[in-house]
């Protein structure tokens, strides 16, 4: 009877030896919002349990560029191993926080007991613009984007071999700000004398009408509520509007097509708003006021609203 529980145990023993499969350990980080070390140029982000954390490394600028808007829609890239797109996940044998991150000269302690590198992926960023509605006079104005980060098909390179992972890793969402351009102007409208091109300025940013219908501005009285109007269209009442890297004058108009300063974004109106202008008379001097109405700007994917009427200026001759 000893001779057969021994082979029993034998046999039971061999069915639990490992078989070389390596066994597949999760991280979950679901609940865990991301944070960027450097909220300008959002090289890595990271998230933190007590004793772990999950870090992706981009290059700079990518969700957020020095110059111009982000490109709303989305984006993907390849993770390989030692590439510029990083992921990382890291375990600890003590409490962690940001310092252990973010900070050039880093904490001794905790020590990292377990690290394992993404050596294949794809990432996709998907990004939104946030945008806030004036309901009083239907303007609106971009106030930041929401970048949506997914890795799909995530490879690790664990100290115990390799892990595939077949679920997405949505690794989440940051929030990058901005500033939504500005359309305030102080000075009158000028005309240039041969294009007839209107334009209104700061020292960083203008509004242009070019091509403008022949009818709106003329030289003589409108009744008092009945302006002249013409649409927006593709090839006539062209709205558009700049930012400059640099200053402007009003040399900047009228004599070709400055190379300096640089245009920083350019946004053009959509067909279908209305530019109206009034006209009035004191002594020789007439004086055209402009309005655009339900006039909308966009550039790229981007775009907001200048509102139900928006005054441009005036233009006296």
């Amino acid at each position: 009877m000893k001779k057969y529980a021994c082979l029993l145990l034998f046999a039971m023993l061999l069915n639990g030896c490992d078989d070389g499969d390596l066994t597949e350990e999760k991280i979950d980080f679901t609940e865990i919002t991301p944070v960027g070390c450097d909220t300008k140029t959002y090289d890595l982000l990271y998230k933190i349990k007590s004793q772990e954390s999950l870090l992706l490394k981009l290059p700079q600028y990518t969700l957020a560029p020095e110059i111009g808007t982000p490109v709303v829609g989305t984006k993907e890239f390849d993770i390989v191993a030692n590439g510029a797109y990083q992921l990382v996940y890291r375990a600890y044998d003590g409490v962690i926080s940001k310092s252990n991150i973010c900070d050039d000269i880093r904490p001794t302690f905790p020590n990292v007991t377990n690290e394992w590198f993404a050596t294949g992926g794809r990432l996709k960023i998907v990004t939104t613009a946030t945008t806030t509605e004036n309901t009083e006079n239907g303007s609106s104005s971009i106030t930041g984007f929401a970048h949506l980060i997914i890795i799909e098909k995530v490879t690790y390179s664990k100290p115990q071999g390799s892990q595939v992972e077949n679920e997405d890793l949505v690794f989440g969402t940051i929030t990058t700000g901005y500033t939504s351009p500005s359309v305030t102007f102080v000075n009158a409208v000028g005309e240039c004398p041969t294009t007839k091109q209107l334009y209104n300025y700061t020292s960083t940013y203008s509004m242009t009408i070019n091509d403008i219908d022949p009818n709106l501005i003329v030289d003589a009285e409108t009744p008092v509520g009945s302006p002249r109007s013409s649409s927006i269209t593709a090839t006539q009442n062209k709205v558009v509007y700049n930012t400059y890297n640099g200053a402007i004058d009003v040399n900047y108009f009228c004599n070709g097509t400055p190379t300096s300063p640089t245009i920083n974004t350019t946004w053009n109106a959509t067909v279908g708003g209305i530019i109206e202008v009034a006209t009035t008379k004191s002594g020789t001097t007439f004086t055209h006021t402009i309005t655009l109405k339900n006039v909308q700007l966009v550039n790229g994917n981007l775009s907001f609203k200048l509102g139900n009427s928006y005054l441009l200026g005036t233009l006296t001759k």
